[in-house]
């Protein structure tokens, strides 16, 4: 699946290929590491297609997540962000700049729920977000 169209990709999970969904996960896969509010991509898209309608942007977007093509990243100020997902990963979230990153932590596939939590609870993903600071960040202060 890594070197998939967005075409390919729509298809392969069984959704219509339509103009619209072909843009959003197009400009998605050109900027993998990036994590878009809906606003954001609407924003970047009307250029080359200035019917698109944000609320077209939102429905995508859901689809995208259902489908599991993309991920959806709430942040602590109320703004959700999404993120494409061609393979597992996990985020870093900076507290001052409020952007995702993507990362991969050693050791995080063999995390795994102890006894009796096991028996407890049946795990169908795990999701590690480290808060902090990015390198651009570092120095300055919290607004």
């Amino acid at each position: 699946m890594e070197n998939m169209s967005a075409e390919e990709r729509l298809r392969a999970q069984g959704l219509r290929v339509t103009p619209q969904r072909r843009l959003v996960l197009e400009r998605m896969l050109q900027e993998a590491g990036r994590h878009w509010t809906a606003d954001e991509l609407h924003e970047a898209l009307r250029a080359q297609l200035s019917e698109l309608a944000r609320g077209t942007v939102y429905n995508i977007l859901a689809e995208l997540v259902r489908v599991g093509l993309a991920e959806e990243l709430p942040a602590r100020e109320g703004s959700v962000r999404y993120g494409i997902r061609l393979a597992p990963h996990h985020h870093f979230y900076c507290e001052i700049c409020r952007l995702w990153f993507d990362v991969l932590p050693p050791g995080a596939d063999a995390l795994a729920l102890a006894a009796p939590d096991r028996e407890r609870f049946h795990v169908e993903a795990v999701d590690i977000v480290f808060r902090g600071r990015c390198a651009v960040c570092v120095g300055r202060t919290p607004r």
